[in-house]
């Protein structure tokens, strides 16, 4: 499945948004990236559940880049590795650490 980063148009009001068009098969990929990194940390919008039903919604163009990236690395093929133990744990510390700080 190939990603199609999302485009923004800059608005006259208020200066420095840029407007988007979300449909409804880009709710799943936001739930899934939603579920699975923190939000505040990464410089994601926080977006609602009728902000997918075609309505222009109105975010900063840093949150336009780092929706876009964020999107990008969830179609991404996986880097599997060498497949050690090793890896496996430094991954899961690498998640959880991530978690913590968010939670803190």
């Amino acid at each position: 499945m190939e990603f199609n980063p999302i485009e923004g148009h800059p608005v006259r009001f208020p200066p420095g948004l840029v407007a988007i068009k979300l449909n409804k098969s880009q709710l799943m990929d936001y739930r899934r990236l939603y579920s699975r990194s923190s939000t505040d940390l990464a410089g994601l919008p926080k977006l609602r559940q009728r902000d997918f039903d075609g309505r222009t919604v109105h975010i900063t163009q840093a949150e336009l880049d780092a929706l876009n990236g964020a999107l990008a690395s969830l179609h991404a093929p996986l880097h599997r590795g060498t497949g050690s133990v090793f890896e496996a744990q430094e991954r899961s510390r690498t998640r959880l650490f991530k978690r913590l700080q968010h939670l803190s």
